[in-house]
């Protein structure tokens, strides 16, 4: 959920905790509805956690929009997601991004779903589908098509049959796409959301007509798998202060579809909000959460004109994974979250409260709660406190375990230790008072990779049926009364190992420091599974001639210098020392000269306008079917009397620009309704506006009729009267309007090439625009009319460097920016990123073209092709 003002999302966040964890308001519940009998065997729950393909798995999602990334980026973003832990992709099926217009629908290239969702499938995750029809999202119109909210008879959301019969036609061709990657039917698709914040009902609410339709519709297209309306536990502290989530009264999981992680207001690493969700999701697992799905993971990018009034191209979201595919601090709060929930998702997906089997703590500060199942049990040491704090752990009285262990916790740390979990038939892990990363199966072998601080101690107590046989670190290990400890203390600078087998099946533990457990990664080659320690980022994993290619990436700014170490399921630990390659940090690409084009060419008399829309009164943008931002409107006038004349518009939005036979004729900083003009008797006139819109309204809980809510462009009568008011007040009719694409929409070779003295022209004045909740930006605001510039640059074949460029749109006012033909999106941002991004995919060795359109004609004088240094990324490839 991501609403326009934080006074209204505390409201709604307060609500949501009073709610938990059962109903919250009386048309709200956090309920799902069950799976149908055939696909229970693949996706099932009850009241205490989801089983999929008939195992205990805790759900830990990422959200991530594929309308936000180009196709040729979704395996990176998505393989970025999986190293991090994340099992399963949530994602929204934007309506307007597949049926822009009416009857016209897309789901080829970057709007294949199937495609996406078949991706997921291959990289071994599960999807969680949101199909609508609405979204919110901070999204063009919240998702719903032009075509739809032009429509004065439309009413959105309920029982009205023009919007039941569009919502079919979509859905028609939507769902079963949706239905066909069911997991029941060797798909990813877990779960579907139907509808999305609507007020009426959450959950498995079901209050009217409306909310019927879309159940029938969807079960009859084939919906199979558990679905539910609207969001569960949305917020960005979604487990609150309870102590306990579980709800006897709840027939399902607890799991939250929206833990927002961070805010689409922010861009880039939030380093103080690492530990803050590090706390977030950790109470969440404490407490008896079955999931979360991170909206979002990844923000991504609103290209083309798919933003909303809140945003402009960046969508970043200040994600653990950003715009750009660049990591943040956050990301590896997750990574170290998600791995060990998935790990003891066996116990946490079927656990109660363990109060009655606590170990003794000798800080009362340190608060103690426990997730007690037939697997086994979880404690959790809770630090609430602002300042670290150490103290003695002593396992429970009944435990047979006799130790006292020093433990020490990061202010607001949560930390997890291990009783009685069943590793395998024979070996239980009886006491781990010790932070344990994850638990990773490897064929015979099962390994456990724990870490801490450098130089402190490391525990372990096992429980053995059998004859254990210690393979390595012999002096780690001893064995007493059935009992086999291991201990050791945790190296600075490399990992250790140590294993025993028994029954043929070994048990391997690496003991890595906190820098290295944030550089492990589980990557998989042959259905086996490899740990790489080590590298900033493991990327794919590539077998080749019976030898393995590592590609790995590390920041720019980041200077640490570790080797990597591969621990295969069976052999010796392989040890790598990165090579030193030579690298290029090229950070600014040179533009050629620049060209312009006059972009106003609508405006002059003769201008082709014959299969424009009428109407007698102006009709809000989109009325013409048009998507984009941009519309122009025209009308003929003469005049019996020679004189100043008002021209009155009903309603303007955003922005306009008026010309009279192609001569602008405005001045005013913003556009008034109220305009003065100078008219000759008998002269035949031709009155042109051209209009933008920075975005539309994201309609968020709008139910009814929409056609009137932030009609964008010209709505209503003109009006025109001399100035002095002594004569009558005309109405002029007949308009004519068209939109479109400006990169479109002006063929030719009538490109001048802009002189030196043209691109030092500084006539432009500065003026406040306060964008998202009082943020101050300042904006130049220029003096021409619409204009087009385009540029080339070379991009050179950089080894071993991934720099991440941005065409930073300093100098100019607003409007949108292509590269190659592709639409990058619209400026000037509203969040702190100087410049709109280019996905790499979408850029060449050599020539690339760049064309801007600038609304009010500002010149590119500091437009420049810049790295973002924080997020450009040096890359390896290793072989062994």
């Amino acid at each position: 959920m991501r609403h326009i003002l934080f006074t209204f999302l505390l409201i709604v966040t307060v609500k949501v905790a009073i709610g938990q964890p059962g109903t919250g308001t009386p048309s709200r519940n956090d309920h799902i509805f069950p799976s149908a009998p055939k696909a229970k065997p693949f996706i099932d729950y009850d009241e205490r956690g989801f089983l999929i393909n008939g195992k205990r798995t805790f759900i830990a999602s990422a959200g991530m929009e594929y309308a936000r990334v180009p196709r040729a980026l979704w395996h990176d973003r998505l393989l970025r997601l999986k190293r991090a832990g994340f099992n399963a992709i949530e994602m929204y099926t934007f309506w307007n991004f597949h049926e822009p217009k009416e009857g016209q629908f897309n789901f080829t290239g970057d709007h294949d779903l199937n495609a996406f969702l078949q991706m997921i499938k291959r990289m071994g995750m599960y999807a969680i589908v949101r199909v609508g029809p609405y979204y919110c999202g901070e999204w063009n119109l919240g998702g719903f098509p032009i075509w739809l909210k032009v429509n004065p008879q439309m009413r959105v959301r309920e029982d009205n049959p023009l919007f039941l019969a569009a919502v079919d036609r979509f859905f028609d061709k939507l769902i079963p796409i949706v239905a066909n990657n069911q997991i029941d039917h060797g798909g990813p698709v877990i779960m579907v959301q139907l509808e999305n914040e609507h007020r009426a009902a959450w959950g498995t609410v079901t209050p009217n007509d409306y909310f019927k339709h879309l159940i029938d519709k969807t079960v009859a297209l084939g919906l199979e798998v558990p679905y539910f309306f609207s969001g569960l536990h949305s917020g960005n502290d979604p487990a609150g202060d309870w102590s306990s989530l579980d709800d006897p009264a709840r027939p399902n999981p607890w799991f939250s579809t929206e833990y927002w992680g961070v805010w689409f207001l922010h861009y880039g690493p939030q380093p103080q909000d690492s530990a803050i969700y590090d706390r977030r999701t950790w109470k969440i697992i404490a407490h008896g959460g079955n999931g979360y799905n991170v909206y979002m993971a990844h923000g991504g990018t609103n290209f083309d004109y798919n933003n909303d009034r809140d945003m402009a191209a960046s969508y970043d979201y200040g994600a653990s994974v950003g715009q750009a595919g660049d990591l943040r601090p956050i990301y590896y709060s997750f990574k170290r979250a998600n791995w060990f929930a998935r790990s003891f998702g066996d116990i946490l997906e079927n656990s109660i409260d363990g109060a009655d089997n606590k170990p003794i703590v000798s800080d009362s500060m340190i608060k103690v709660t426990a997730r007690k199942s037939p697997a086994g049990t979880l404690t959790f040491l809770d630090n609430p406190d602002s300042i670290g704090i150490q103290f003695k752990l002593n396992a429970p009285v009944n435990s047979k375990i006799q130790s006292s262990s020093a433990i020490k916790l990061a202010p607001g740390e949560i930390m997890p230790v291990v009783q009685n979990y069943q590793l395998l038939p024979q070996v239980k892990l009886i006491w781990a008072p010790t932070r344990i990363y994850s638990i990773i199966p490897q064929g015979n072998t099962t390994t456990l990779l724990i870490y801490g601080a450098a130089d402190s101690s490391a525990q372990l107590y096992f429980g053995v049926a059998g004859k254990a046989k210690i393979t390595r670190g012999i002096s780690n290990f001893k064995m007493l009364d059935g009992i086999l400890s291991f201990s050791s203390v945790i190296l600075p600078s490399s990992p250790a190992e140590y294993s025993f087998v028994v029954d043929n099946q070994r048990i391997r533990i690496i003991v890595v420091n906190d820098q290295l457990a944030s550089r492990s990664w589980f990557a998989e080659t042959g259905g086996q599974t490899n740990i790489i320690i080590g590298p900033a980022y493991a990327a794919d994993l590539i077998s080749n001639n019976n030898k393995l290619n590592l590609i790995t990436e590390q920041a720019w700014l980041d200077k640490s210098k570790y080797p990597g170490w591969v621990f295969k399921p069976v052999g010796a630990v392989i040890k790598i020392s990165p090579k030193n390659v030579p690298v290029q940090h090229l950070t600014k690409l040179k533009l050629g000269a620049w060209q312009t084009k006059d972009a106003s060419d609508p405006a002059l008399p003769h201008y082709d306008d014959k299969n424009w829309k009428q109407s007698n009164d102006p009709l809000q943008m989109g009325a013409d079917g048009d998507i984009t931002a941009h519309a122009w409107y025209r009308t003929k006038m003469k005049v019996k009397e020679t004189g100043n004349y008002t021209l009155r518009f009903t309603s303007i939005k955003d922005r306009a620009e008026l010309f009279l036979n192609g001569k602008r004729i405005d001045t005013g900083e913003i556009f008034n309704k109220t305009q003065h003009i100078h008219l000759k008797a008998g002269t035949d006139y031709l009155l042109a506006v051209f209009t933008a819109h920075d975005g539309r309204n994201k309609l968020i809980f709008k139910v009814g009729e929409i056609d009137t809510i932030d009609a964008k462009g010209l709505t209503g009568p003109v009006t025109l009267q001399l100035a002095d008011g002594k004569g009558p007040v005309a109405k002029i009719d007949k308009w004519l309007m068209s939109g479109g694409d400006p990169h479109d929409m002006f063929p030719g070779n009538d490109w001048q090439v802009l002189s030196n003295k043209q691109m030092s022209n500084d006539k432009y004045y500065r003026v406040p625009l306060k964008h998202n909740f009082g943020s101050l930006w300042i904006q130049r605001v220029p003096y021409n009319s619409p204009q087009l510039f385009r540029a080339t640059f070379n991009l050179p074949i950089l080894k071993n460097s991934h720099p991440v460029w941005r065409v930073n749109t300093t100098s100019l006012s607003y409007g949108s920016v292509w590269v190659n033909g592709h639409n990058l999106g619209r400026y000037p941002e509203k969040i702190r990123i100087n410049g709109l991004y280019i996905p790499e995919c979408w850029l060449k060795p050599g020539i690339n073209k760049l064309v801007i359109y600038d609304e009010y004609g500002s010149q590119p004088v500091k437009v420049a092709i810049e790295a973002e240094v924080a997020a450009s990324r040096d890359t390896q490839t290793l072989h062994f």
